[in-house]
């Protein structure tokens, strides 16, 4: 969703999509941008530009007190109250993050090595979060655009590695080293020719068997850091698949470590449920259905301790109930996977918005059911951040 903005109102974590100016001509400040330091905020106000536009899709929101009409909060009065502070910090843990794993790739580039300690701080940060409200920062993290996609996707996978090892009953530090691991587990994109990592369509075949080496790449720069064995494995078989169909090595089932294992689906997940300049990404409801019917993909075990950590509905995520109306699951349910509770916003049989009513689908005496993830495209242009920042009522 597009919104115009006072620029008073910019605070970092927006994405700019367009100043309505033509004369301002600064390396730091232009259209389709994220807003990630102070000084891009202080340029935009001292150019004299009073508005400008922010997509909520691709950043955060204004502030609850300065968001304009109201009816945003309106709908989203159904959330939970928890997530609205977490918000704010999620999206201060993925900038610093971002920058942080990108200084890593850079280091990588210029064959300097990688200080993988330097990661627990963040992993310490990104596990805090997921403890205090573990859909805040997932959901956060969705919001790439197509320059971030490959820092921040190492972002969202420590962040479902941390949330997967918990499910798993790890303890606290194997819950760290996952998240490590989770965070590092790309690192060898760096060695690939940005051509190719950045292209916007569909790699050819040649290109393809370029990037597959990634991991390979990864484990050697990790080994040459001195980074722990289990840091390196994860690095290096990512990509197993435990009926032996994976690379590099084309391990099967317990030939695969736990941690690798675990991240072949996290990997995957945030992958599959990201946009990318050549396809949308999918409903996460739908990549939990494709993943399950993957025969021979992943450890059965592993994941469906991920469904259970993430959710079949993760909160955010926009749904159809059978009674005809369109929802978005505020809340995972306290009896079932598959009856969140959900702030119902939309009558398909009017084609109207309607008055947001709070629905807990595992309440005996509620009617109404999900019949399936809703991805048309009037609600995903809805300002659903608005849903996901604001506070019960």
């Amino acid at each position: 969703m597009i919104k115009r903005i006072q620029v008073q109102q910019l605070r970092l974590g927006m994405y700019v999509h367009k100043l309505e100016v033509f004369w301002l001509k600064h390396p730091l400040v232009h259209n389709d941008m994220l807003l990630t330091t102070d000084m891009q905020i202080q340029i935009i106000a001292e150019n004299d530009i009073k508005e400008v536009w922010i997509d909520l899709a691709k950043g955060r929101g204004p502030d609850k007190a300065e968001a304009g009409d109201g009816s945003d909060q309106h709908i989203a009065s159904c959330t939970r109250g928890g997530m609205y502070e977490e918000i704010g910090q999620a999206q201060a843990i993925c900038l610093n993050a971002k920058g942080q794993v990108m200084g890593m790739f850079s280091d990588a580039r210029l064959g300097r090595t990688i200080d993988t300690g330097s990661t627990l701080p963040l992993v310490d940060e990104i596990g805090g979060s997921i403890s205090r409200h573990p859909a805040a920062l997932l959901s956060v993290v969705r919001l790439k655009t197509h320059d971030d996609y490959t820092y921040l996707h190492s972002v969202a996978v420590c962040a479902l590695m941390v949330s997967l090892a918990r499910q798993l009953e790890l303890n606290e530090e194997q819950v760290r080293r996952a998240g490590m691991a989770g965070l590092l587990h790309d690192v060898g994109k760096a060695g690939i020719p940005l051509e190719i990592l950045n292209k916007p369509g569909k790699l050819t075949d040649t290109e393809f068997a370029l990037m597959k080496q990634h991991p390979v790449i990864g484990e050697a720069l990790l080994r040459k850091s001195g980074g722990g064995e289990d840091l390196l494995d994860v690095a290096l078989h990512h990509h197993e698949k435990v009926n032996g169909c994976g690379y590099p090595h084309g391990l099967k089932g317990n030939e695969i470590s736990l941690l690798a294992r675990m991240a072949a689906v996290c990997d995957v997940y945030d992958a599959v449920t990201s946009n990318r300049p050549y396809k949308s990404g999918w409903n996460p409801a739908s990549a939990m259905h494709q993943m399950a019917s993957w025969e021979g993909h992943f450890d059965r075990k592993v994941f469906y301790a991920f469904v259970k950590a993430v959710g079949i509905y993760p909160v955010g995520s926009v749904v159809r109930l059978a009674s005809g109306r369109i929802a978005v699951v505020a809340e995972p349910g306290d009896a079932s996977l598959l009856q969140p509770k959900v702030c119902a916003f939309y009558s398909l049989v009017t084609n109207q918005t309607i008055s947001p009513e709070k629905v807990d689908l595992s309440d005996r005496f509620c009617w109404d059911s999900i019949t399936g993830p809703e991805e048309s495209n009037y609600w995903q242009g809805m300002d659903l951040n608005a849903l996901w920042m604001a506070p019960v009522a």
